[in-house]
Parts: C-alpha cells; sequence; structure tokens
C-alpha cells in the first residue's frame, strides 16, 4: 500500500438492485434511446404514453421534452399541466411528486440519489422530491435529494435548493433562500 492511500477505509460497493430491476432499467434506456429522444417537438403524447409504459403517473395535459432525461419512470408522478424542459435531468432513484401546473424549466436538475460517505461501502441513499402545484423552477436550478417546493414557490435561475422552500415565495440563490412573497396581480 503506498502512502497516499493508506488512511482510505473505503471498500468497493455492491449494487443494490436486483437482476430484474437492472433489466427493468435497462430497457428503459434503449426505448428512450430509441423511441423517446428522437420524437419530434410536439409529440407530447407519445412520450406520456411511453413513460405510462413504464409506470410513469402522468397528469392531463402534461409534457416532457424530448431531450430531458428521465432514469426511471416508475418513480415519476406529474400532475395535470405539468412540464419538463429540455435538457432538465431527473435523476429520480427515488419518488418525484410533481403537483398541477408546475413548469420544470429546461437544464433544471432533479436529485433524489447520493452516498453515506460515513460508511466503507459508500452505500447509496435516496430521499423523494416534492413539487407542489403552480410552482416554478427556474433555469438550470438544483433540487437536491429530500426536498419540498411549496405550493405556488418560484424557484429563480440557477438557484441550489438544499432544503424546503415554503408556499408563495421567490426563492432565489445559492443556497436558495425565500425572498418576497409571490403576489397575484389584479
Amino acid at each position: 500500500m503506498n502512502n497516499s492511500t493508506q488512511d482510505i477505509w473505503l471498500k468497493k460497493s455492491h449494487s443494490q438492485y436486483s437482476l430484474a430491476e437492472k433489466l427493468k432499467m435497462a430497457l428503459w434506456w434503449f426505448v428512450e434511446a430509441l423511441l423517446f429522444r428522437p420524437s419530434l417537438h410536439k409529440m407530447h403524447a407519445w412520450r406520456r404514453f411511453l413513460l405510462k409504459i413504464f409506470g410513469a403517473k402522468l397528469g392531463n395535459g402534461s409534457s416532457v421534452h424530448a431531450t430531458a432525461k428521465i432514469w426511471f419512470p416508475w418513480n415519476l408522478e406529474m400532475g395535470n399541466n405539468s412540464g419538463i424542459g429540455f435538457d432538465a435531468l431527473i435523476y429520480n432513484l427515488d419518488k418525484i411528486k410533481i403537483g398541477d401546473f408546475v413548469t420544470v424549466s429546461q437544464r433544471t436538475h432533479i436529485n433524489t440519489g447520493s452516498h453515506d460517505y460515513t460508511v466503507p461501502e459508500f452505500t447509496l441513499v435516496t430521499a423523494p422530491v416534492h413539487i407542489e402545484s403552480g410552482a416554478f423552477i427556474g433555469t438550470d436550478s438544483y433540487i437536491n435529494m429530500g426536498v419540498t417546493i411549496g405550493k405556488m414557490a418560484v424557484i429563480g435561475a440557477r438557484s441550489v435548493v438544499t432544503k424546503d422552500m415554503p408556499e408563495n415565495m421567490i426563492c432565489v440563490g445559492h443556497p436558495c433562500k425565500p425572498i418576497k412573497q409571490r403576489i397575484k396581480k389584479v
């Protein structure tokens, strides 16, 4: 053992997924590459159909852009009239629940997984993400595992959300913080 690794106490980790789960993942990635991604911009119904075949629960009028990356459709639930923009990364090792009339803007990254750095095997840990109805997630934002975005909240572009955000608030920054109330113009 050389000097640079003598204090490393990590051990090789093992996949927590069964062979059946791995085959399901591989089949989805195959379908995604051949049928989902090449679909035309307005083919929302087609992409909804493919996602539903793999267990996604999608409401009426929901849309997912063809270049969005959905890791595990069976862990995605979207309400009515919600959308996921182009190049969004939906890393849903755990459940992601999106309410009605939610916008997840382009290049947003929603992450439900990490690793437990305190154990030698660096095991996978997950926690769900909830985005409540009427919320808007701005471009290039990062939503961390275990977070709830409150009803009608706005997350500003490029924000890094590591804790729950309250409803009816404009929230921005790195780390993301509520800065003012979202008020309806009359």
